[in-house]
């Protein structure tokens, strides 16, 4: 009798388990689904038209990329044709107004736009957009082929608002960074030409010197970047309206094996600051923002490799520092390849701070190109050096020297300068560069740590340290003053 009763059990649960899973589940499921206007797969759609009352816009699908075939036949942009889709295919149907027998009310008798869908196999009824509810975030639509009226998302109507320039690739110049080995810049009284030579950028016009390469990175990121903001012209006649019969700058690329030559012409400024620019030989005149002018309006100077000294610090083996004021110390790494303090005194060597040492004047750079071949050291203070830095390798070979110096630039300034020795270059430097180089030998020794009950390294015992104030009498309280940081947060 047990057993029969437990069977029954069992198979009620099995019966009850089946039902939750076929039937209430997938009924839950459906329900939790927001319905939407139209269910298809964005990746499905090869078309979508677009028409309002003053203009209409059909893209189509070529391949993967997406093309405008009117009001003009022009590449679009990817990625916002794909986001008009997916805010269509989204579309979520809020409420349902059944049988609305007067449109008016709905601003669907005149719609703002009508939305067409084609797939690979058919083309969905057209949406109708209406306009906006007076209060909350939503909007009436209504498909072509349904008399009811639709409540979506006041998303979905503004998602639907384009302009043709909207939906338009905004590239100008597509290009690799790895494909170019020549640039050019001439106008506004520059010639400025720069070559890539097995992985390291010189200017060659004019020249020759190293360029940087981080800064010719920069320049092409923000060449490549470039975006339009506007089409102003398609197909104009007259270039001298944009100021691109005689540009203010032409920015010319080589690329490639074949030498592929891709331009950039730069005109004037429209009346809202932006700027006219027409690329690589197509008739389209595009403005983009006035960033373009700044960033790209480059000279020899701007480009060139402002490293005082170049050298591979893995090979130095000794630095020798030689200072104006007659102290003079030296970092020599032995065969074990620790290093060790000449003219220190007793004391252990510092290794993080003579490797900060090393990396600080191996990225020592100017700021500002003061001279090329200077006769008159002098009149930059180069003549008596504040610090001469010479580094040494393998066999105490010579592998440069640094000089720094400073030059009262106005009555109330200090401008600190830099070269290599055997350099023909004299930079402005930062002083907080120079600060960094301003050392001292005992910069180099570890200083000893406190310990519990002694006083602090930075007590040498040469001074009394100053008794402690009583504990009913704050300090200062004598002279009338507030205790240290009394008002203070």
């Amino acid at each position: 009798m047990r057993l029969r009763s437990t069977l029954v059990l069992v198979l009620l649960l099995i019966g009850l388990g089946a039902y939750v899973y076929w039937v209430e589940v997938p009924k839950s499921q459906e329900e939790a689904k927001k319905k939407t206007i139209f269910e298809f797969k964005p990746d499905d759609v090869t078309a979508v038209s677009l028409v309002y009352s003053d203009h209409e816009i059909v893209l189509k699908k070529s391949g993967e990329e997406w093309r405008l075939t009117k009001p003009l036949d022009a590449a679009a942009d990817s990625v916002t044709v794909k986001n008009l889709i997916n805010a269509i295919a989204e579309a979520e149907v809020k409420k349902t107004f059944d049988e609305a027998s007067d449109l008016a009310p709905y601003g669907l008798d005149q719609p703002f736009a009508k939305v067409t869908v084609t797939l690979k196999d058919k083309e969905l009824p057209t949406i109708l957009v209406g306009k906006s509810t007076p209060v909350g975030y939503s909007a009436y639509v209504k498909r072509a082929d349904e008399p009811k009226v639709l409540l979506t998302t006041s998303a979905f109507r503004s998602g639907m608002d384009k302009k043709v320039k909207d939906l338009r690739d905004k590239t100008i110049l597509n290009f690799a960074d790895n494909d170019v080995h020549k640039i050019e810049i001439r106008g506004e009284g520059k010639d400025l030409a720069l070559a890539q030579e097995n992985d390291h950028w010189m200017i060659e016009r004019p020249g020759p010197y190293a360029a940087d390469a981080a800064t010719v990175r920069t320049f092409l990121s923000a060449l490549r970047s470039m975006r339009a903001v506007d089409f102003p012209s398609d197909q104009p006649t007259d270039l001298s309206t944009y100021g691109l019969d005689n540009p203010r700058l032409k920015l010319s690329l080589y690329l490639g094996k074949d030498n592929a030559e891709k331009d950039l012409l730069i005109g004037k400024d429209t009346a809202d600051k932006q700027v006219y620019v027409q690329g690589s030989g197509q008739p389209v005149v595009y403005t983009v923002s006035d960033w373009v002018m700044r960033d790209l309006n480059k000279n020899a100077a701007d480009f060139r490799d402002k490293t005082v000294l170049a050298f591979d610090r893995e090979k130095v083996t000794a630095v020798d520092v030689a200072r104006k004021d007659g102290g003079h110390f030296k970092l020599v790494r032995g065969e074990d390849k620790q290093w060790r303090v000449e003219g220190a005194g007793e004391g252990k060597p510092a290794a993080t701070a003579i490797s900060q040492y090393l990396g600080d004047l191996h990225d020592l750079a100017g700021y500002e190109i003061l001279a090329d071949q200077p006769s008159d050291l002098g009149q930059f203070g180069l003549n008596q050096p504040l610090l001469t830095v010479t580094l040494f390798g393998d066999e105490n070979r010579p592998l440069g020297t640094v000089l720094l110096a400073s030059r009262q630039a106005e009555a109330s300034k200090k401008e600190y300068t830099a070269m290599a020795q055997d350099g023909q270059t004299v930079f402005l430097v930062r002083d907080y560069l120079y600060t960094r180089l301003d050392k001292q030998p005992q910069d180099f020794i570890e200083k000893p740590a406190a310990t519990p009950g002694t006083p602090t390294a930075q007590f040498t015992g040469a001074e009394e340290p100053e008794e402690e104030p009583a504990e009913d009498e704050p300090e200062g309280a004598d002279q009338g003053e507030e205790p240290p940081g009394a008002e203070q947060d």
